[in-house]
Order: C-alpha cells, then structure tokens, then sequence
C-alpha cells in the first residue's frame, strides 16, 4: 500500500497541508489539500483541529517545519569535513558565540563548501519549540517524522531541477513574515528572516488610501490599483529589497557566495501582491520566476483539486510532504529531539549498546582528548576574538593588541587631559582654538573621520573629492598661524567610492 504523507507548512496567517501517496516506485500523487486560517478558527490549536476533523489528514507521517524568525543561524568554520566530527565539536565552537545555553537548544547544519576548512552554516532552534510542536500534532498524525525549517525544503527540492542555476534566491512572502535562501552549487548557503509580509503591503495601503485594513486587502486582489496605492506598494516593498540586497552584498564580500544570484525565485502568498514581481526584476536586473512543484516534479493531481490548487500558497506544504524521511540537504529537529530522548529502544538494547560502547572507550579515549583540545582552543580563540573586535570598536585607529587592558587605560588618560576640549593642548593653544582653526580652513566637502593629538602634535585623518584637494588642504595649512610643520602622511582611494582617503600629521607653534 502506497504511504501516506502529509506535508504541514504552519505559517503566521494560516496551516496548509497536502496529503500525499508516495509509490514504491517514487512517484507521487495528491490526495487532498487544505487552507485553514488561523486567525479564523482562534488560534493554532483550533485551527489544527479543525483541519484533523477531515479523517483524510489524519494518522499519516507527518513533515513539518519551523518559522524561520524563532530560530538563529551562525557561520563557521571546523578544520574537518567528516559529520562525526562536526558533530562531537559543532557545540564547543557555537557556544562563545551565542547566549543561549546550549541545552536549551538543538543545532543542526549544513556544510557550504571550503576546501582545507568545512565552511557550515547552524541552525540553533529551540528545545521547548520543537517539543511543542510534536506535542500539537501528537494526537493527530501516525509520526512526526521531520522537522525542518520554513522555505528550505523548497529550496532543496528546486535544486534537484537539473537546469537550475549555480547560484539563486528564494523569496518566500508570507502573511507576516519573509524568509529568504540563497543557495550555492546545490546546497543551502544562508538564511534570513524579515518580519514583513503580505500584511505589511496591505497596512500600507490601507494608510496610502485612508480605508481600513480589510478593504484595502479587497483592493489588493479584486481591482486594478490607484496611482497612490502603487506608489506605497513600491515604497515599502523598496525597504525588504534594500535588506536582501545588503544580505547579497555581505555574502559576496564574505566569499561564501561567489557570485551574485543568476535566477531569483519567488514564492508565498505575499508574492502575489500586485507589481512586487515586476519590481524585483527591476531592482535586482535579474529574472523572476514563480514555483510549481506539480509540474516540476510530475506530480499526479485529480483535475478537480488542480483547479483550485494555488502554487504560491502550497508549494511549501507540498515540498515537505515530498521531502525525504533523511536528513539529506535540509535540517531535521525531530531527529535530534529523538535522539535527546536518550534512547532508541528499550532499556535492554540500550544496555546492549552501552556495552559495545565500553569495549571501545578506550580506543575514543585519544580522540576525545583531542577533541576536547580543540574545542577549548576554539573557545579561547573566539574570546580573543571578542575583545579584539571590542577594542577595535572603542578605539577603530589602534595597529596592533598586544596589552588591551593597558591600552586602554592610557586611552582613558589621554581622554581626560582633554578634559572636554577645555584644556590646554599646547601652551596658548585650546583644544576649541585648534577645532576651529580645522573647520575654517576644511573645504565643505571634506569629512573628517578621525582626530588624534598628543601634546604639540596632531594628527586627523579624513575623505576629499581627489588628491589634488589633499595638497591645497596642505597649504592652507601650513599659513596658518597655529601650526608650525604640515606633512601629508599616507593616501589612497578608500574602498568603496571614489572618494580620497589621506592622513595630515601637524605640530603647533
């Protein structure tokens, strides 16, 4: 008989399942969909059971994911690929860099790329959501036997497309929330989270054209909209896209991702607001394209469901139901959550397993030592990392750390010499005096970005137009009768812009 598996996308507006018979030769068919929405029924717990009242849905193995907004997601690096090692250490190196504790959480990941280094991106999701989660459904479904995240298992199954490019963006729009995946040859690369959604649009709207919510939500999908209302529909949707633009950007300067998405794919019943799919092919020069699964895939559906069956809303619930039971290219709770449990049989297999286990503790005795090694130096690494970063921050022109402590304090000192720019810099001089002498021989479109004086010496640093404004700042310097001695230290194009970066070391008379 062939199985029943039901793929459940719980969203912020509503719960969307797909029933699905999968073949023992792989193919798969669609028995059944539905749409509740919450806010209809109550709350998340009406709104299931009003879907299990359907005995369609009910005692089938059930896939399901988390929102993307309850999790949180790092970046890092292990000197090995092998996932028995990742897993023994992933821990130890997550835990400087978060403040959750770490058993209060699962972490899962996947491995970007690196060569000498296993790049991996984690997910951190929360031991008591996960649980609730399984306890929801508990009463309803045969399993739950994954637990993904939102958007990815999509992701995952667009990849399997053998046209599809090296390097894409999903974009999935919800009611509340957008969730965006930028993948890299074949694998998950990034995720993020935006609390915006189709509501988000409609608010906006609604504000634009002075009506309430609910017809500016009519509006939105029944007519052909205002000049004004466009016009705030392009405005707020500029916000996300600057958002996901700046997430690319720092991708690329990162080197995780290598090249700027070729295809950008769009999904979520937020995509369907009016003109946003034309905007973003505008903002990003790139194509936009909307997903089928049922196409794709080759899904089998009775004509009778097709008619109403909706892409934008569905997919996500239709690629959980066709996700494999595996881990594979996603991420799984539920199997951490099994394994947390401490068991996987009764007490007489565990005590088989603890004694296999002690045959070779001794041979993993080496290899935990090592470990645990490594783990702490990465602890120490990142705490020297921490206060490097930190210092940096309170002082961004220091060279070199070799004594932050007392660094600092000499920081401190100098800081209160100057005693708020009322004290005297050299005798005769102010510290207001020299400000002002800056300021009135600056041209208006210099920025000054540091400044620096040590008894009878000065030094600021600062941004012009070209070279040639560095030397006649230069000059007019050197007339002035505060300052004996002006020297253009170092200059150089600054790295984004076209602007001049230059350094002006100068003594007072």
């Amino acid at each position: 008989m062939p199985e029943r598996i039901l793929g459940l996308d719980i969203g912020g507006g509503s719960v969307k399942a797909v029933l699905l018979s999968r073949g023992f030769r792989g193919g798969y068919r669609v028995l059944g969909f539905l749409r509740i929405d919450i806010a209809a029924a109550g709350d998340l717990t009406k709104a299931l059971s009003q879907l299990f009242t359907d005995q369609a849905f009910r005692d089938a193995l059930c896939v399901t994911a988390l929102p993307t907004g309850a999790l949180s997601f790092r970046e890092i690096r292990l000197p090995f690929h092998d996932d028995r090692k990742i897993r023994k250490t992933i821990a130890f190196a997550l835990e400087p860099l978060v403040q959750t504790p770490l058993n209060k959480v699962f972490i899962d990941y996947t491995q970007t790329g690196g060569k000498s280094q296993a790049e991996i991106f984690a997910a951190l999701a929360p031991r008591s959501l996960v649980n609730e989660r399984s306890a929801l459904l508990a009463g309803y479904v045969r399993e739950t036997a994954v637990i993904d995240i939102d958007a990815v298992p999509l992701a995952v199954r667009l990849m399997d497309d053998p046209g599809f490019p090296e390097s894409a963006l999903l974009i999935d729009i919800g009611a509340h929330d957008t969730t965006i995946v930028f993948t890299a040859k074949g694998r998950i690369l990034h995720l993020r989270h935006f609390a915006f959604g189709g509501k988000t649009f409609t608010q906006a709207m609604a504000e634009s054209l002075k009506v309430d919510a609910a017809e500016a939500e009519r509006i939105k999908q029944n007519e052909a909209l205002p000049g004004a209302a466009v016009s705030a529909l392009r405005e707020c949707s500029a916000h996300l896209l600057t958002e996901i633009r700046n997430t690319q950007s720092y991708l690329l300067w990162q080197g995780r991702l290598v090249q700027a998405p070729s295809r950008i794919i769009l999904t979520g019943g937020g995509s369907k607001t009016p003109a946003l799919e034309e905007q973003i092919e505008e903002f990003f020069a790139v194509s936009v394209e909307r997903t089928d699964l049922v196409a794709m895939l080759g899904i089998q559906m009775e004509e009778t469901l097709r008619r109403s069956w909706d892409p934008a809303l569905m997919d996500q619930a239709l690629a959980l139901a066709a996700r494999p039971i595996s881990k594979g290219r996603g991420f799984n709770f539920r199997q951490l959550a099994f394994e947390a449990l401490g068991g996987y049989g009764d007490f007489r297999d565990r005590l088989k397993k603890g004694a296999v286990a002690a045959l070779v503790i001794l041979g993993l005795a080496g290899i935990e030592i090592g470990l645990d090694d490594y783990s702490a130096r990465l602890h120490l690494a990142a705490l020297k990392r921490d206060i490097g970063r930190e210092y940096k921050r309170i002082d961004p022109d220091v060279q070199r750390i070799i004594d932050p402590v007392a660094q600092l304090k000499g920081k401190i000192a100098e800081a209160r010499k100057l005693s708020a720019g009322t004290g005297e810099v050299a005798p005769g001089a102010l510290l207001l005096d020299i400000l002002k002498e800056i300021s009135g021989f600056a041209p208006a479109d210099c920025l000054l970005t540091s400044l620096g004086l040590d008894g009878n010496a000065i030094g600021f640093k600062g941004e012009v137009q070209n070279f040639d404004d560095v030397e006649t700042l230069k000059k007019a310097f050197a007339n002035s009768k505060t300052f004996k001695t002006v020297v253009i230290g170092s200059t150089g194009m600054v790295k984004q812009g076209s602007a001049v970066e230059f350094e002006l070391k100068m003594t007072l008379k």
